[in-house]
């Protein structure tokens, strides 16, 4: 088997190769992260008209990829199975593959570019945001193509144990961005200042360029008879990957009402929430990162058969995710105050994020187990399962029970966020008991 473990030299399964293969994920989206908030920063400096229709534009965005997104990860998940049993020319062929299908994903989202005024007429919001959120939008679609043929080639690199090429990209992609948003947005010598366009042109043109970096990378060292069209292949991508588009989907639309339960709440509780979200977010990319290392590598693991080095892989994830995630639940717990002082200094908002924040700082550790469980259950090809276990705990536990605490019994936003940690408490117990159970074994794909 060709997989972390024999690149690095670290022993199967274990504490230090976890970290290896997640630390540059985590890098990566930390890359990301950074590049939505200079997004956010710049478009900021122009007007809040502009930032509020760029927030409408990217939400839109974002509900129209989510089901591709995920639907991408299946390449992942079968590549690493496949390095795992030590079939290369699969892998291979899963590469080739997932570009045709990042493609074919990216010209349809790329097709609903049309559709932009009238969703955002749905949306709701002044006809001067709703203008101007059509016009980044129509443009910001452009991306799609360039962005999902990375996605797919940066899931195969990572299947394949390679984590550090697609954090490469992302920085490089990311950085450009950043660059491209200053001179589009406020216009550089003879390039005229184009405000939320050249926000949406910027992201175009760093989808492009990342496109082509780690395409030209791929195909310098790729096998060219993988390109040649297998549909059962196609098949099996798309069986372990549209699970988790699903997943991602129905997510998606259950924090949407969570959201819109928030705002009838009231401006206070509604601002709280945000920024509460705002702060846990920085724990949970860590947290995301160590899940998709553990994706990886039980999937290698199953691939090879080696089923006790896929448990040691997922323990050692759940070690590293559960000790990052408590320490940012303690400080979640010890300062409040210091952390939602930095957004907002209103005595009721700070009143209710502190709360907001003692139940996160709670529900940390479950979140942690629920992430770890999710991508090691992934790895296995078990995505159906956990599709349905997160389906099920967002709308039939969160979404009641924060209706319930939070709107009848009129605790606001504390009762809502109550209804979010129950949901986090059960899916983890469900998740865990899953990969324990071994119910997963002979889902692997390979």
């Amino acid at each position: 088997m060709e997989s972390t473990s024999s690149s690095s030299g670290h022993a199967s399964g274990s504490f230090r190769e976890i970290v290896h293969t997640s630390w540059p994920i985590v890098v990566g989206m930390l890359s990301t992260t950074a590049m939505g908030v200079s997004d956010t920063l710049l478009v900021g400096w122009v007007g809040k008209t502009e930032l509020a229709a760029v927030g409408l534009g990217t939400t839109a965005s974002f509900l129209i990829n989510a089901l591709f997104l995920g639907a991408l990860n299946g390449i992942k998940i079968v590549t690493a199975q496949s390095i795992g049993a030590g079939r290369r020319e699969v892998a291979a062929q899963v590469a080739w593959h997932g570009v045709a299908l990042g493609l074919i994903f990216g010209l349809f989202v790329l097709s609903l570019g049309a559709l932009g005024r009238p969703i955002f007429a749905l949306m709701g919001g002044s006809p001067q945001i709703q203008a101007l959120a059509t016009e980044y939008f129509e443009v910001h679609v452009l991306s799609a193509p360039f962005w999902f043929v990375t996605i797919a080639l940066c899931n195969h690199y990572q299947g394949s144990g390679d984590t550090r090429t697609p954090m490469k990209v992302n920085l490089l992609a990311n950085g450009l961005n950043i660059a491209f948003d200053l001179a589009l947005i406020f216009g550089v010598g003879p390039i005229p200042a184009m405000g939320v366009r050249g926000a949406a042109l910027a992201t175009v043109l760093a989808s492009a360029a990342g496109m082509v970096v780690i395409g030209v990378h791929f195909v310098r060292r790729a096998d060219r008879a993988g390109a040649r069209a297998d549909r059962q292949l196609v098949g099996r991508l798309l069986n372990v990957g549209l699970p988790i588009g699903v997943r991602y989907v129905m997510g998606v639309g259950s924090f949407a009402v969570f959201t819109a339960m928030m705002a009838r709440m009231g401006e206070d509780e509604l601002a709280a929430n945000q920024i509460a979200i705002k702060i846990i977010s920085l724990s949970f990319l860590p947290g995301y990162g160590i899940s998709e290392a553990a994706s990886v590598l039980t999937g290698q693991y199953i691939g090879a058969g080696q089923v006790e080095h896929a448990r040691r892989a997922f323990r050692s994830a759940l070690k590293l995710s559960v000790s990052v995630m408590g320490v940012a639940g303690l400080v979640f717990w010890l300062a409040p105050d210091a952390l939602i002082g930095l957004f907002q200094d209103d005595g009721r908002v700070m009143e209710i994020g502190r709360q907001l924040l003692f139940l996160a700082a709670i529900f940390q550790i479950f979140d942690a187990v629920a992430m770890t469980a999710t991508g090691a259950l992934n790895g296995t090809g078990d995505t159906r399962f956990t599709m349905i276990a997160s389906v099920a705990g967002a709308w039939l536990i969160m979404v009641p029970a924060a209706w319930v605490f939070g709107v009848f019994m009129e605790l606001g936003a504390v009762g809502a966020w109550l209804g979010l940690t129950l949901e986090i408490v059960v899916l983890s117990a469900v998740l865990l008991h899953r990969f324990h159970s071994g119910a997963w074994e002979g889902k692997a794909t390979a």
